[in-house]
Order: C-alpha cells, then structure tokens, then sequence
C-alpha cells in the first residue's frame, strides 16, 4: 500500500517527528504588542482611524480629492497597475524587471469578498533570461470560496551546488577554483500550480490542489551531468501531482495583512500513474502570524515553513530555499535536499499616518521592511543540525490599497547580496 510506505513508523522518523513539531512551537509564542489611543473617530472608505490631526485647507481638498478617486476605483472592474525598470543580479545580469498587478471582483454584487488579484513580474535580461511567473487568489461567494494560483515560465541561468551540505561544501570549492560556470546551468521550467480551498467552518479550509510542472536542463558542467542525484532523472521531464490540504487563516487580508494567524498543511503525490515521470511525495506545513505593532500602519510578521520529500524526487523539484518569497539574498538553488525549514522575522513599516494616507499624501504610499531569518536542510529532519543565517531590507511601494511592489535586497553572510522585484508581500 502507498501510505503504508509513505508513513512506515521506526524510531528514526519518530525523532524527525518530534523536530518538526519543536520547530513550529518555538513560533508559537505570542509576541507583545503596543498600540496607541486616539480620540476623534473619521470615516473614510477602506476603514475607520482615529486622529488627533487638525487639516488645514490644503489637506481637506487633499482628502476629499482622494477620497472620489477611491470611490471611483472601489467600484473599477478590473484595476490594472504597472512598475519596472533596469534590473540586475547575478544569476539574470544587466536587463528589464519589473511587474503588472491586475485586480478585480468576480461577481459585482458580492462586496465582501476581497478583490481578486493576479500578480505577474517579468525579466528579460542580455544572457537570455525571460522570465514571467507570478502568484494570485481569487475570492468568489462571499470568501467561502478562493482559488490560489501559482505559475510561471522561466528560462534562464540556474545554480547547482549538488544535494545536501556535504555537496555544496565541495562545490563552492569548485567554484573559487574555475569561477561561477562550474556551479550553474542553463534551466527551462513551465508550472501550472492551482489550489481551491471551501471554507467549512469560520476561517477553516479544506481543498483539493493539482501540481502540473516541466523542466529541461542544459549546459550542465561535467561533474554536475554525472551527478547521481542528476543522471538518475536525465535533463527532460514532467511531472503531474494531486493532493489535499488544509488551513486556519485569520488574515485581514490576503495579500497584505496587518494582522492575523495563517496555518497550512498540504501533502501531494506525484506519480507515473498520474501521467508524470517520477513517483514521489511532498508533505508541507506552514505557520504566519501578523501583529500590528507601535501604530496602525507598522505590522511584525513572522512565518515558519517546512518541506519534506519522500522516495525518486527530481532534482530541480527538491524542496529548497533562497527564492523571492523566503530566505532572500541566498543563491535560488544553492540549497537543496529532500528536507528543509525555515523562519522568517519581518518587520514591515509605511510610512507617515494613516491619516494621512487617508487624504493620499504622497508618502505615505511608501514603506521599508526589514527581516532577519535562518534554513536548514538535511535528507531527513533528523539531519537538521546546521542552520544558515539571512537578512536583508526593502523598500515598499503602494500601488493600490494594500498591494505594493516590492523591492528586497537580502544576504547570506560572506557572499553577494540579491536583489528582487516582485508584487505583494514575500509571506
């Protein structure tokens, strides 16, 4: 039987088991929170402030100049925002980035449902780099229903530092001795990821999820093509996964909370009988938690995620970190294995008040964020015993109410640092 295999209980999965969960507790604790007291109460159409603010004249036509703009674009069908310009990192070299946020309802008539939204961010660079991908929700029956989307199609330079610490100690060597074209190669990956999830109970969700993806490697150095994690799965194949999943979520918003508790469980299996190559499977659990801190318009966040993998995983789909969305600033494929964990402490801040982004001051659509997080990764959780520290800082940019762009330069200490464009929050 499959599950039989999947979930074999012997003492060395107990211990993983029980390093999991240690790990996701030590999240658990609450963290204090400051909040301040105002005294006159103001409506406006996104919420309602309190202030103790005084408009002069100029800042009255300001608020009543944006407030028609907001009553006019809440009622938009499809609200359209576009930012880029030259980008730069090590992987993609000198070209265009940037990214489109598209934002609309589903039905009209339903205002209780967030604004559905469709994300995409691009790169075209002079090595041949094209990238466009992005990750989207929509919301349909009142939030009862939603449709998270993942996709994307790259082609572009990747790295490889082989599987596991062990490998990539020895191929950061390779790497001082013959330079960066001994660790990288050239990858084509195409992914449909779609899950839909009902909500059962108040904040609770249960779905279903599909995971169809394709990749195809070439220009691969010589030690990576006889690799025995590579040439065991060749450089051409898909693969096709179904699975199941489960979620606690009391975001305010999806997109950009301010505060709120999300908690995921997911497991996927992926498999020849399912019209892929490779049989495998993927267990994921994830805990965020959203704090408003010091004012209205400062949120703590922090976030704990890990990703298992079970039997003939193909080595461009081993669960890993250091993409645009956890630990920025590592190398996108440097670490990899069959098992990680991470955590992530981010504090997020916009700036001037929520008055004053009430009346649409211009700053006041401008934030920064900083973070501070650690990974670690092993062929089992039991192997989790050396973790990685990143950091990095960020600027904000709101281009519709609470959607920003994001610009995020992270680092693993003693290397480059990364930089990332993208749209909406990392977690």
């Amino acid at each position: 039987m499959l599950f039989s295999t999947i979930f074999e209980v012997n003492l060395k999965h107990f211990s993983a088991t029980m390093k999991i969960i240690l790990f996701f507790f030590s999240f658990l604790f609450p963290l204090m929170a400051f909040t301040q007291q105002d005294s006159v109460i103001i409506q406006t159409p996104q919420d309602t402030l309190s202030t103790t603010e005084k408009l002069n004249s100029r800042e009255l036509k300001q608020l009543h100049r944006q407030q028609r703009r907001d009553s006019i674009r809440a009622h938009k069908k499809v609200w359209m925002s576009i930012l880029g310009g030259p980008s730069y990192n090590p992987e993609a070299s000198l070209g265009i980035g940037g990214a489109m946020l598209m934002t609309f309802r589903m039905n009209k008539y339903d205002t209780i449902s967030q604004r559905s939204f469709i994300p995409v961010g691009f790169n075209i660079s002079i090595n041949g780099t094209f990238i466009a991908a992005g990750a989207g929700t929509l919301f349909f029956n009142e939030n009862r229903f939603r449709i998270y989307i993942k996709y994307g199609y790259r082609t572009e330079p990747s790295n490889f530092y082989g599987i596991g610490y062990k490998q990539i100690k020895e191929a950061e060597k390779l790497k001082d001795l013959f330079g960066k074209d001994s660790v990288t190669f050239h990858k084509t990956n195409l992914q449909f990821y779609p899950r839909f999830v009902w909500e059962i109970r108040p904040n609770l969700y249960a779905g279903t999820l599909l995971d169809i993806n394709y990749s195809y490697s070439k220009d691969m150095p010589y030690w990576m093509m006889h690799n025995p994690g590579v040439a065991k799965y060749g450089n051409k194949y898909h693969n096709i996964g179904i699975g199941g999943l489960f979620q606690y979520d009391t975001r305010d918003d999806v997109a950009t909370p301010f505060h709120g508790t999300f908690l995921s469980a997911m497991g996927t299996i992926y498999g020849k009988y399912l019209g892929g190559d490779f049989n495998y499977e993927m267990i994921e659990l994830e805990y965020r938690q959203f704090k408003q801190v010091f004012k209205r318009r400062s949120t703590l966040a922090w976030t704990a995620k890990t990703q298992i993998g079970m039997d003939n995983i193909p080595y461009t789909e081993l669960p890993n970190f250091g993409n645009p969305f956890d630990l920025r600033g590592y190398l996108w494929g440097k670490y990899r294995d069959k098992s990680m964990a991470y955590g992530i402490v981010e504090y997020r801040h916009m700036f001037m008040s929520q008055e004053a982004y009430a009346r649409g001051a211009f700053w006041s659509k401008w934030g920064a964020v900083a973070w501070v997080g650690t990974g670690t990764l092993g062929k089992t959780p039991a192997d989790w015993n050396k973790w990685k520290l990143n950091y990095g800082v960020g600027l904000r940019i709101q281009l519709q109410p609470r959607k920003n762009f994001r610009l995020d330069i992270g680092k693993e200490p003693g290397q480059k640092w990364g930089i990332y464009m993208n749209m909406t929050e990392a977690f």
